[in-house]
């Protein structure tokens, strides 16, 4: 009976330098590609533009309650209850800022924690250089629209200071707090 033979085996052959800098240098591309080009051309869309699904109204796991309080000509008005509920193409739309109720409380909710300003409220609330008021003055609620090119606007919140601290633009406020412990202004006086 013949011997078999036993093969031998073969040195493993070591891998160069430049073999070792492929993974790294396609893990970097790949990075580079998904955060700085693929952004360029297609952004993230804007969260105050997005529209909540109907069935996530309430259930959402980021929620705030902020109060806005819009005083026209020295009177408080109040926030009518359809504030980020426009149509969006066709459809019903529900922005993650908008209103219940009439009142000054507004309603953020998100699918993750975001740091919303007066700024996007007001981006979403302004939709066409004009808003809507309800008047309660009487004891009924009484709706008006406002037309913003008639009134001098100034923006404020209420500060650690104890008062109300303005800002040149409703953007320039410091984001909205977990904690609901803020109150911004919209002061509309007549021209």
């Amino acid at each position: 009976m013949p011997k078999r033979r036993i093969k031998e085996e073969k040195p493993k052959r070591k891998v160069g330098k430049k073999e070792l800098l492929i993974a790294p240098i396609a893990m970097g591309a790949a990075t580079l590609v998904a955060l700085v080009i693929i952004p360029s051309f297609a952004p993230p869309p804007n969260p105050a533009q997005v529209c909540l699904k109907e069935s996530q109204h309430n259930i959402e796991s980021f929620q705030l309650h902020p109060i806005i309080e819009v005083i026209v000509d020295g009177k408080q008005m109040l926030l009518p209850d359809n504030v980020g509920k426009q149509p969006k193409d066709g459809q019903e739309c529900l922005r993650p800022i908008h209103t219940d109720e009439v009142g000054n409380v507004v309603h953020i909710e998100y699918i993750r924690p975001i740091r919303f300003t007066l700024g996007d409220f007001m981006s979403i609330y302004n939709m066409s250089n004009a808003i809507n008021v309800v008047n309660n003055s009487t004891g009924t609620d009484i709706v008006q629209t406002l037309n913003l090119t008639n009134y001098n606007i100034e923006y404020s919140y209420f500060s650690e200071a104890g008062e109300f601290t303005n800002v040149a633009r409703p953007s320039d406020m410091p984001p909205f707090p977990q904690d609901n412990k803020i109150v911004a202004r919209v002061n509309l006086t007549s021209k």
